[in-house]
Protein backbone atom coordinates (compact mmCIF):
# COMPACT_ATOMS: atom_id res chain seq x y z
CA UNK A 1 0.00 0.00 0.00
CA UNK A 2 1.49 3.39 -0.98
CA UNK A 3 2.08 5.91 1.78
CA UNK A 4 -0.97 8.07 2.43
CA UNK A 5 1.03 11.16 3.45
CA UNK A 6 4.12 12.94 2.20
CA UNK A 7 6.90 13.53 4.76
CA UNK A 8 9.12 16.61 4.87
CA UNK A 9 10.90 18.94 7.28
CA UNK A 10 8.52 21.58 8.66
CA UNK A 11 8.55 25.19 7.50
CA UNK A 12 7.23 28.34 9.17
CA UNK A 13 4.06 28.33 7.04
CA UNK A 14 3.00 25.00 8.64
CA UNK A 15 2.36 26.60 12.03
CA UNK A 16 -1.41 27.17 11.80
CA UNK A 17 -2.08 23.66 10.45
CA UNK A 18 0.12 22.25 13.20
CA UNK A 19 -1.79 24.07 15.94
CA UNK A 20 -5.07 22.72 14.51
CA UNK A 21 -3.64 19.19 14.54
CA UNK A 22 -2.47 19.46 18.15
CA UNK A 23 -5.81 20.90 19.26
CA UNK A 24 -7.77 17.97 17.87
CA UNK A 25 -5.82 14.78 18.54
CA UNK A 26 -5.44 14.90 22.37
CA UNK A 27 -9.23 14.63 22.69
CA UNK A 28 -8.91 10.94 21.74
CA UNK A 29 -7.55 9.02 24.74
CA UNK A 30 -6.27 6.27 22.47
CA UNK A 31 -3.96 8.83 20.85
CA UNK A 32 -2.95 10.70 23.97
CA UNK A 33 0.62 11.99 23.95
CA UNK A 34 2.63 14.28 26.16
CA UNK A 35 1.38 17.80 25.49
CA UNK A 36 3.69 19.50 23.01
CA UNK A 37 5.16 22.80 24.10
CA UNK A 38 3.57 25.53 21.98
CA UNK A 39 5.53 25.20 18.72
CA UNK A 40 5.59 28.95 18.03
CA UNK A 41 8.92 29.68 19.86
CA UNK A 42 11.70 28.61 17.52
CA UNK A 43 9.28 26.96 15.12
CA UNK A 44 9.91 24.89 13.02
CA UNK A 45 13.35 23.80 14.31
CA UNK A 46 13.67 20.04 14.76
CA UNK A 47 10.23 19.19 13.33
CA UNK A 48 9.01 16.96 10.52
CA UNK A 49 5.45 16.99 9.16
CA UNK A 50 3.23 14.63 7.20
CA UNK A 51 1.00 16.33 4.62
CA UNK A 52 -1.97 15.11 2.59
CA UNK A 53 -2.54 15.62 -1.14
CA UNK A 54 -3.84 19.13 -0.51
CA UNK A 55 -0.72 20.06 1.46
CA UNK A 56 -2.44 20.12 4.87
CA UNK A 57 -0.47 18.94 7.91
CA UNK A 58 -1.74 15.57 9.14
CA UNK A 59 1.24 14.42 11.19
CA UNK A 60 4.04 15.90 13.29
CA UNK A 61 7.14 14.85 15.18
CA UNK A 62 9.38 17.35 17.00
CA UNK A 63 12.82 16.48 18.37
CA UNK A 64 13.74 18.68 21.34
CA UNK A 65 17.49 18.16 21.76
CA UNK A 66 19.39 19.28 24.85
CA UNK A 67 23.08 19.12 23.81
CA UNK A 68 24.28 19.79 27.36
CA UNK A 69 22.71 16.62 28.79
CA UNK A 70 22.98 14.68 25.52
CA UNK A 71 19.25 13.88 25.58
CA UNK A 72 16.31 14.33 23.23
CA UNK A 73 12.58 14.26 23.93
CA UNK A 74 10.47 13.31 20.93
CA UNK A 75 7.15 15.17 21.03
CA UNK A 76 4.91 12.91 19.00
CA UNK A 77 4.45 11.20 16.66
CA UNK A 78 1.11 12.97 16.20
CA UNK A 79 -0.75 11.33 13.30
CA UNK A 80 -4.28 12.11 12.15
CA UNK A 81 -5.83 9.02 10.57
CA UNK A 82 -9.24 9.22 8.80
CA UNK A 83 -12.03 7.87 11.02
CA UNK A 84 -12.93 4.21 10.31
CA UNK A 85 -10.26 3.89 7.61
CA UNK A 86 -9.74 0.12 7.06
CA UNK A 87 -5.97 0.57 7.04
CA UNK A 88 -5.86 3.17 9.81
CA UNK A 89 -3.38 1.28 11.97
CA UNK A 90 -0.96 0.71 9.11
CA UNK A 91 -1.22 4.38 8.10
CA UNK A 92 -0.37 5.49 11.64
CA UNK A 93 2.58 3.10 11.86
CA UNK A 94 4.09 3.94 8.48
CA UNK A 95 3.64 7.69 9.00
CA UNK A 96 5.15 7.60 12.49
CA UNK A 97 8.17 5.62 11.26
CA UNK A 98 8.66 8.00 8.34
CA UNK A 99 8.50 11.06 10.62
CA UNK A 100 11.17 9.54 12.87
CA UNK A 101 13.36 8.80 9.85
CA UNK A 102 13.01 12.44 8.75
CA UNK A 103 14.33 13.82 12.06
CA UNK A 104 16.90 11.05 12.53
CA UNK A 105 19.79 13.18 11.16
CA UNK A 106 19.23 15.59 14.06
CA UNK A 107 19.66 12.76 16.57
CA UNK A 108 22.98 11.38 15.39
CA UNK A 109 25.16 10.74 18.42
CA UNK A 110 22.52 11.71 21.01
CA UNK A 111 22.84 9.23 23.87
CA UNK A 112 19.30 9.26 25.31
CA UNK A 113 15.88 9.45 23.68
CA UNK A 114 12.41 9.61 25.20
CA UNK A 115 8.80 9.53 24.04
CA UNK A 116 5.80 10.05 26.33
CA UNK A 117 2.20 8.99 25.93
CA UNK A 118 -0.86 7.48 27.56
CA UNK A 119 -0.94 3.75 28.40
CA UNK A 120 -3.99 3.34 26.13
CA UNK A 121 -2.02 4.52 23.10
CA UNK A 122 -1.23 1.04 21.75
CA UNK A 123 0.15 2.34 18.46
CA UNK A 124 2.71 4.42 20.37
CA UNK A 125 3.67 1.36 22.43
CA UNK A 126 4.27 -0.59 19.20
CA UNK A 127 6.22 2.34 17.72
CA UNK A 128 8.41 2.50 20.84
CA UNK A 129 9.08 -1.25 20.73
CA UNK A 130 10.04 -1.12 17.05
CA UNK A 131 12.60 1.58 17.74
CA UNK A 132 14.14 0.20 20.92
CA UNK A 133 12.31 2.26 23.57
CA UNK A 134 11.42 0.62 26.89
CA UNK A 135 9.03 1.89 29.57
CA UNK A 136 11.20 3.95 31.90
CA UNK A 137 8.74 5.79 34.10
CA UNK A 138 5.12 6.73 34.60
CA UNK A 139 3.20 9.73 35.79
CA UNK A 140 0.00 11.73 35.75
CA UNK A 141 -1.01 14.75 33.74
CA UNK A 142 -2.92 17.36 35.76
CA UNK A 143 -5.00 20.33 34.63
CA UNK A 144 -6.22 23.45 36.42
CA UNK A 145 -9.36 25.08 35.01
CA UNK A 146 -10.06 28.82 34.79
CA UNK A 147 -11.29 29.04 38.38
CA UNK A 148 -8.16 27.33 39.72
CA UNK A 149 -5.92 29.57 37.62
CA UNK A 150 -7.74 32.62 38.97
CA UNK A 151 -7.14 31.32 42.50
CA UNK A 152 -3.42 30.98 41.77
CA UNK A 153 -3.24 34.54 40.47
CA UNK A 154 -4.97 35.84 43.61
CA UNK A 155 -3.01 33.67 46.05
CA UNK A 156 0.07 35.90 45.90
CA UNK A 157 -1.59 38.25 48.43
CA UNK A 158 -1.74 35.43 51.03
CA UNK A 159 1.59 33.82 50.21
CA UNK A 160 3.27 32.85 53.53
CA UNK A 161 6.73 33.93 52.37
CA UNK A 162 6.87 37.13 54.46
CA UNK A 163 6.09 35.25 57.68
CA UNK A 164 8.55 32.46 56.97
CA UNK A 165 11.48 34.78 56.27
CA UNK A 166 11.91 33.79 52.64
CA UNK A 167 10.65 35.17 49.35
CA UNK A 168 9.98 34.25 45.75
CA UNK A 169 11.04 36.08 42.62
CA UNK A 170 12.38 35.69 39.11
CA UNK A 171 15.64 33.88 38.46
CA UNK A 172 18.33 36.59 38.33
CA UNK A 173 19.55 37.39 34.84
CA UNK A 174 23.10 36.51 33.90
CA UNK A 175 25.40 39.32 35.06
CA UNK A 176 23.15 40.56 37.89
CA UNK A 177 24.67 40.83 41.36
CA UNK A 178 24.79 37.36 42.92
CA UNK A 179 23.27 35.78 39.80
CA UNK A 180 26.00 33.19 39.27
CA UNK A 181 25.52 31.56 42.66
CA UNK A 182 21.72 31.46 42.36
CA UNK A 183 21.76 30.14 38.79
CA UNK A 184 24.33 27.50 39.71
CA UNK A 185 22.25 26.39 42.72
CA UNK A 186 19.08 26.14 40.62
CA UNK A 187 20.89 24.09 37.96
CA UNK A 188 22.28 21.74 40.62
CA UNK A 189 18.87 21.31 42.28
CA UNK A 190 17.32 20.49 38.91
CA UNK A 191 19.95 17.82 38.24
CA UNK A 192 19.37 16.21 41.66
CA UNK A 193 15.57 16.22 41.45
CA UNK A 194 15.11 15.41 37.74
CA UNK A 195 18.08 13.25 36.69
CA UNK A 196 16.20 11.53 33.87
CA UNK A 197 14.32 14.36 32.17
CA UNK A 198 15.36 15.50 28.72
CA UNK A 199 16.87 18.77 29.90
CA UNK A 200 20.00 19.64 31.87
CA UNK A 201 20.17 22.11 34.74
CA UNK A 202 22.44 24.37 32.68
CA UNK A 203 19.96 24.27 29.80
CA UNK A 204 17.09 25.10 32.15
CA UNK A 205 18.65 28.28 33.57
CA UNK A 206 19.92 29.37 30.14
CA UNK A 207 16.39 29.17 28.71
CA UNK A 208 14.78 31.47 31.31
CA UNK A 209 13.14 34.41 29.58
CA UNK A 210 13.22 32.82 26.11
CA UNK A 211 10.44 31.14 24.13
CA UNK A 212 7.76 32.15 26.60
CA UNK A 213 9.57 30.44 29.48
CA UNK A 214 9.92 31.72 33.04
CA UNK A 215 11.93 30.41 36.00
CA UNK A 216 11.15 31.64 39.52
CA UNK A 217 13.17 30.98 42.66
CA UNK A 218 12.46 30.79 46.40
CA UNK A 219 15.34 32.16 48.47
CA UNK A 220 16.20 32.70 52.12
CA UNK A 221 18.80 35.42 51.78
CA UNK A 222 21.40 34.01 49.40
CA UNK A 223 20.29 30.40 49.93
CA UNK A 224 18.16 28.85 47.18
CA UNK A 225 15.25 26.87 48.66
CA UNK A 226 13.52 25.85 45.44
CA UNK A 227 12.50 26.83 41.94
CA UNK A 228 9.66 26.43 39.44
CA UNK A 229 9.87 26.59 35.66
CA UNK A 230 7.18 26.78 33.01
CA UNK A 231 5.97 28.61 29.98
CA UNK A 232 2.95 30.21 28.36
CA UNK A 233 1.59 28.03 25.56
CA UNK A 234 -1.09 28.85 23.02
CA UNK A 235 -4.01 27.86 25.28
CA UNK A 236 -2.52 27.27 28.75
CA UNK A 237 0.19 27.91 31.28
CA UNK A 238 2.39 24.85 31.52
CA UNK A 239 4.18 24.10 34.81
CA UNK A 240 7.19 22.05 33.72
CA UNK A 241 9.27 21.62 36.89
CA UNK A 242 8.91 22.37 40.61
CA UNK A 243 11.69 21.42 43.03
CA UNK A 244 12.30 22.27 46.70
CA UNK A 245 15.37 21.42 48.79
CA UNK A 246 14.57 18.49 51.14
CA UNK A 247 15.35 20.55 54.25
CA UNK A 248 12.83 23.22 53.15
CA UNK A 249 9.88 20.99 52.30
CA UNK A 250 6.58 21.07 54.16
CA UNK A 251 6.56 24.88 54.47
CA UNK A 252 4.35 25.74 51.48
CA UNK A 253 7.29 26.74 49.29
CA UNK A 254 6.30 24.55 46.34
CA UNK A 255 2.77 25.97 46.20
CA UNK A 256 4.08 29.53 46.51
CA UNK A 257 6.48 28.89 43.63
CA UNK A 258 3.68 27.62 41.40
CA UNK A 259 1.58 30.71 42.21
CA UNK A 260 4.56 32.99 41.54
CA UNK A 261 5.25 31.23 38.23
CA UNK A 262 1.67 31.49 36.97
CA UNK A 263 1.53 35.16 38.05
CA UNK A 264 4.76 35.95 36.18
CA UNK A 265 3.58 34.15 33.04
CA UNK A 266 0.27 36.02 33.17
CA UNK A 267 2.02 39.39 33.51
CA UNK A 268 4.43 38.70 30.65
CA UNK A 269 2.17 36.79 28.23
CA UNK A 270 -1.43 37.55 29.13
CA UNK A 271 -4.36 35.43 30.29
CA UNK A 272 -4.78 31.73 29.57
CA UNK A 273 -7.91 29.67 30.39
CA UNK A 274 -6.09 26.79 32.08
CA UNK A 275 -2.79 25.43 33.39
CA UNK A 276 -1.20 21.98 33.14
CA UNK A 277 1.46 20.02 35.00
CA UNK A 278 2.80 16.46 35.07
CA UNK A 279 3.97 14.34 38.01
CA UNK A 280 5.81 11.02 38.31
CA UNK A 281 4.38 7.95 40.03
CA UNK A 282 7.16 7.91 42.66
CA UNK A 283 7.23 8.92 46.32
CA UNK A 284 8.32 12.43 45.31
CA UNK A 285 5.77 12.45 42.52
CA UNK A 286 2.98 11.54 44.93
CA UNK A 287 3.90 14.49 47.15
CA UNK A 288 3.98 16.73 44.09
CA UNK A 289 0.54 15.52 43.03
CA UNK A 290 -0.86 16.32 46.50
CA UNK A 291 0.57 19.82 46.23
CA UNK A 292 -0.99 20.40 42.82
CA UNK A 293 -4.30 19.00 44.04
CA UNK A 294 -4.32 21.53 46.91
CA UNK A 295 -3.76 24.25 44.30
CA UNK A 296 -6.83 23.17 42.33
CA UNK A 297 -5.28 20.89 39.69
CA UNK A 298 -7.21 17.75 38.79
CA UNK A 299 -6.06 14.52 37.15
CA UNK A 300 -6.54 14.47 33.40
CA UNK A 301 -4.79 11.30 32.24
CA UNK A 302 -1.94 8.89 33.04
CA UNK A 303 1.34 9.21 31.14
CA UNK A 304 4.13 6.71 30.46
CA UNK A 305 7.72 7.62 29.53
CA UNK A 306 9.57 5.27 27.18
CA UNK A 307 13.31 5.69 26.85
CA UNK A 308 16.17 4.42 24.68
CA UNK A 309 19.91 4.75 25.21
CA UNK A 310 21.48 5.24 28.63
CA UNK A 311 18.10 5.81 30.37
CA UNK A 312 16.37 2.75 28.91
Amino acid sequence: MPDMYDIRIAVAADLNDTLDLLAGLPADSAHHLDLLVDPAPGWPAGSAVATDRRGRVRGLLTAAVDPVSDRVVLHGPFVDVPVNHPAGGRIWDSTADALLAAVEPLLAGVAEREVRGGPAHLRLAAFAARHGFAVGGAGEELTADAAAVRGLLLSEATCPSAEAGWGTGALPARGDDGALGVRTAVAALHERCFPEVGESGAGLVASAGTGGRAVVVARDGERVLGYAAGRAEQERYRVEHVAVEPSARGRGIGGALVAELVWKLAVEHGARPEASAATATTEGGAASERMFTRLGFRQQSPLDARRAGRAA
